[in-house]
């Protein structure tokens, strides 16, 4: 990056700008402005993603007995805990059969 980019301040940019380089440096918006200058950019929401790798963080993390540990770091109820985990079961069950 040129040396007198440097010199460009926060409160030089545009707002919307500004309010970039808030959240990830004014280094990272130039270089934005540099690669994708005059295009338009819609970010979609993510939290069916989040929601979605939350889930499978608490499949992962079951011990068997810390719904509510694993509610309260995640964010969820308890209840819903234990819905997901029994979906888990129900599901794991189906895909298995009847053994006898």
């Amino acid at each position: 990056m040129n040396k007198w980019l440097s010199d460009i301040m926060i409160d030089d940019l545009p707002e919307k700008y500004r309010q970039m380089a808030e959240l990830i440096g004014i280094e990272s918006v130039l270089r934005l402005e540099e690669s994708y200058q005059g295009e338009q950019f819609y970010f979609s929401s993510l939290s069916k993603l989040i929601t979605q790798k939350k889930k499978e963080f608490v499949k992962a993390r079951f011990t068997g007995n810390n719904h509510k540990e694993l509610a309260k770091e995640m964010g969820f109820a308890v209840r819903f805990i234990y819905k997901l985990l029994s979906r888990t079961k129900q599901s794991a069950d189906a895909r298995q059969g009847k053994l006898f």
